[in-house]
């Protein structure tokens, strides 16, 4: 049997997953990635954890494999923007600084207004925000000159784990699309982007074809993974352009959707294609192929947020009976009509990627009366989640172009979710059967550097489709007339996130003093 490993690098964790010839899963493991954050809008990881987990994943799956099983390749998938400083021993001087960490929003914001922001957005396909290397390095010159002094390098964490396993700084097309720092058309590290932060590219990892083949692990490296020094491991690409190759999401007619804490929508096309309005990414898969699409930071995970503050009592409930609590909120909020009676929910509470780009956004309820109820407002919230990525999906195309779109993630789950997602964006959902998208993104890139198979296109033929969710026509007509006002009240509301964040501080310092004076008062003079 010829098994293939996608290995994929995710932000909340590191995942092998074993695929045999038809693209089915045969062995998987996991390993958690913890999140650091020990100061406001900190989201850092430690990349020696990263790499102990990649390590332990790739060993636990080869143990679950079949025996006399051949091994034809580990191609690497990633999560993209993360950013790790190396000293000239090429030794970590920070941890890894994660897509999450939102302290350089400040730059962010500058740049995007200035004509050079625009300019950088056309040559890199990557917006302007703080999750991008480019945004962080700009942070850390004017906030950390000191540790930039000691800097060498600037890396990612899939360069990270192919230096430690080979020795050499390699970084594919794809994962360097999403450092605000590649030019997407040429496939080399900006000049002129480079130049603006003061570096060089002998401070870059070199850079290659994503279906490049690397072999000759150091010694260390065979003994601790227990693999022979012939296996052939390809660098892969980003999880994004990965995830649609999983998904068979690839032509300009099929979309890819993925909604889990956060959520995506990403197309492939044979050209670039950049928003007039920066509201959309176009990154790299190969030299002839890129992904459009937009990213949120506001998926499933504001349901989360929603069933502690306004349906807690359900939630507890159904915890204390032994069931499902997202099952149990979701039937609650099943008869509540489409629109959530006139009720409109901004679901923007971790500031948004696309389409607003907008570190500083931040939620609202519109339409608010005293006829609603917290099911209501749990309806209106995620209707918000599906109305966001509407916006997204009309920025990166036309109406007519797609027919369907592919979809991942944990909203599958839900029944009510997922048809919730199709009356909204009015295209039918498809589910195939494989969930690891990105994993088996990274297997077909393998594939292809090893010749067993040509074109990237062959790939849907791999793919078994398992669900199909058709659109409620009847129920689709009431969001088209939702998704205009829905649309237009966050252009409105776009005006107070400035506002409201200045108003945030000045609260902030005003509550730290009156807390100082309390403390003050209370302090006893003894002799």
């Amino acid at each position: 049997m010829k098994i293939s490993i996608g290995v994929d690098i995710g932000t909340t964790q590191t995942k092998a997953v074993a695929f045999n010839e038809q693209a089915e899963v045969v062995a998987s493991n996991y390993f958690l990635n913890p999140m650091i954050q020990e100061t406001q809008g900190m989201a850092e990881q430690d990349p020696d954890l990263i790499f102990h987990g990649v390590c332990i994943v790739i060993r636990e799956v080869m143990k679950n494999l079949p025996k006399k099983v051949t091994i034809e390749v580990i191609s690497f998938s990633s999560a993209m923007h993360s950013l790790i400083l190396l000293d000239e021993n090429k030794l970590p001087l920070t941890r890894m600084i994660t897509w999450a960490d939102n302290r350089a929003k400040d730059q962010a914001e500058e740049l995007k207004h200035e004509p050079l922001g625009k300019q950088f957005y056309q040559q890199s396909g990557t917006p302007i925000h703080p999750m991008t290397p480019l945004i962080k390095i700009k942070w850390l010159k004017e906030t950390h000159p000191e540790l930039i002094k000691q800097t060498a390098y600037f890396i990612g964490i899939k360069e990270y784990i192919f230096y430690r396993f080979f020795g050499r700084l390699m970084c594919d097309y794809s994962t360097a699309s999403g450092t605000g720092y590649f030019d997407i058309h040429r496939f080399t590290w900006s000049g002129e982007i480079i130049a603006y932060l003061k570096i060089n590219q002998n401070q870059l990892p070199e850079l290659f074809p994503p279906t490049t083949k690397i072999s000759g692990l150091k010694k260390d490296m065979r003994e601790l993974l227990g693999l022979g020094n012939d296996i052939s491991f390809v660098l892969g690409g980003a999880d994004g352009p990965l995830s649609n190759l999983g998904l068979g999401a690839f032509g300009e007619h099929i979309v890819a959707l993925t909604v889990g804490t956060s959520g995506a929508i990403r197309f492939i096309t044979n050209e670039p294609y950049l928003h007039p309005e920066m509201e959309t990414f176009c990154y790299v898969l190969d030299q002839t192929h890129w992904i459009i699409g937009g990213a949120t930071s506001n998926g499933a995970g504001i349901f989360d947020w929603a069933s502690q503050t306004l349906m807690q009592e359900v939630t507890q409930k159904a915890i204390a009976h032994g069931e499902n609590p997202y099952d149990e909120l979701l039937s609650s909020i099943a008869f509540v009509p489409p629109g959530a009676n006139g009720l409109l929910f901004q679901p923007y509470l971790l500031g948004e990627r696309a389409p607003l780009w907008e570190a500083e956004a931040s939620g609202s309820f519109l339409g608010l009366q005293r006829n609603h109820t917290e099911k209501e407002m749990m309806r209106a919230i995620l209707e918000g989640i599906c109305l966001n990525l509407k916006r997204i999906l009309s920025g990166i195309c036309k109406e007519e172009q797609f027919i369907q779109v592919r979809a991942t993630g944990g909203f599958s789950n839900s029944v009510i979710f997922r048809q919730l997602m199709a009356d909204v964006l009015g295209y039918p959902l498809v589910f195939p059967t494989v969930t690891e998208s990105s994993a088996l993104g990274a297997v077909f890139l393998g594939w292809q550097s090893i010749g067993k198979i040509t074109e990237l296109s062959e790939v849907t033929e791999k793919i078994q489709l398992e669900t199909q969710v058709l659109v409620q026509e009847n129920v689709h007509e009431v969001y088209q007339k939702v998704y205009p006002v829905f649309v237009e009240t966050q252009k409105q509301l776009a005006r107070t996130y400035q506002p409201l964040t200045q108003l945030r501080k000045i609260l902030n310092i005003e509550k730290k003093k009156r807390v100082n004076n309390r403390s003050g008062g209370c302090c006893l003079v003894t002799r």
